[in-house]
């Protein structure tokens, strides 16, 4: 049976002579592998910018319950990024996220909201005429929750510092070193409260925002199983910073 679905390209392997398995994260299915024949060589009907990670696609597919590798029948650009492959900063942002995604994203089932949360994110990236150096960590806090370890509690009274193994904002120091000290607490929660229209105006010099965006990568390793280390993080940091 055909279907429609919007998706995410995440990555594509070669196949064959002329095909691709491409992994996507769809708004029906969650996370599928499919194949596209005929994606390679020089008779393709497919422009590069439809396979390039995180394109936003409209999909026709084949999806059984039977197993085995899926296909794509049609494939085309949902919404044609205007700046992030032009923008070094943006593009670099977006190389991050997608390893990112690459990671964390492991369900074969729906999560509409969580779709939809990624694929507005991308497209604010894409349009966004002021700087955009503090995205990447607004964009990891507010995707924690869907990912299942939301934030717990708030910074009120004394508590004063986050814990990242507990997930949760605490009011002593605890007995592990996994803890977000008070400067960077503050900071957290900022960008917890914020939304994609002020993001932005939390203010971040270069030692914060380096110091902050790996306390997020520790935060995903210590609750995402074999979540490793993120290639593209120096590259960013220089770009960003």
């Amino acid at each position: 049976m055909l279907h429609k679905t919007e998706g995410i390209i995440l990555h594509s392997i070669k196949y064959a002579e002329s095909s691709l398995i491409v992994k996507v994260y769809t708004s029906i299915f969650g996370l599928q592998s499919y194949m596209l024949s005929g994606a390679k060589g020089k008779k393709s009907k497919y422009k590069s910018a439809l396979l390039q990670p995180l394109s936003l696609v409209d999909l026709i597919v084949s999806n059984s319950n039977k197993g085995g590798l899926q296909r794509v029948t049609e494939i085309n650009l949902l919404k044609p990024y205007m700046d992030i492959p032009y923008h070094l900063v943006k593009r670099s942002i977006a190389i991050f996220l997608n390893e990112i995604l690459y990671k964390v994203l492991k369900e074969e089932h729906a999560d509409i909201s969580m779709f939809e949360f990624i694929k507005n994110a991308l497209l604010v990236l894409d349009l966004r005429q002021d700087s955009c150096s503090n995205f990447h960590i607004y964009f990891m806090i507010q995707l924690s929750p869907y990912l299942g370890f939301s934030p717990q509690g708030s910074l009120e009274g004394n508590t004063n510092f986050f814990d990242l193994k507990e997930g949760c904002f605490i009011s002593t120091i605890p007995t592990h070193r996994h803890y977000l000290n008070l400067n960077n607490t503050l900071l957290f929660h900022q960008f917890l409260v914020a939304t994609f229209e002020n993001f932005q105006s939390i203010p971040l010099n270069r030692m914060q925002r380096r110091e902050l965006l790996q306390a997020l990568i520790l935060y995903y390793q210590l609750h995402i199983d074999a979540f490793g280390e993120i290639k593209s993080l120096s590259i960013l940091e220089e770009i960003t910073n």
